[in-house]
């Protein structure tokens, strides 16, 4: 399933930035935590919502994450 990963706005929990956009049948949940190891970095985040969509070309689903602490 398309799946795009959003980094939330950490006041007011809305879509700020799209960290990446995948295919994968992962079921996602709410509280799983995602690392993110790129570039030299080390970012984790904790989902927030999960989000599926029916429409004409299939399922999609959008992933809201909170980035933590390091």
């Amino acid at each position: 399933m398309l799946t795009e990963l959003w980094e939330s706005d950490t006041f007011t929990e809305r879509k700020d930035v799209l960290l990446d956009t995948l295919e994968t049948d992962y079921p996602w949940s709410k509280g799983d935590v995602l690392r993110f190891r790129r570039g030299g970095r080390d970012d984790r985040y904790r989902v927030l919502r999960v989000q599926v969509e029916v429409g004409d070309e299939g399922l999609r689903r959008e992933i809201l994450l909170l980035k933590l602490s390091n």
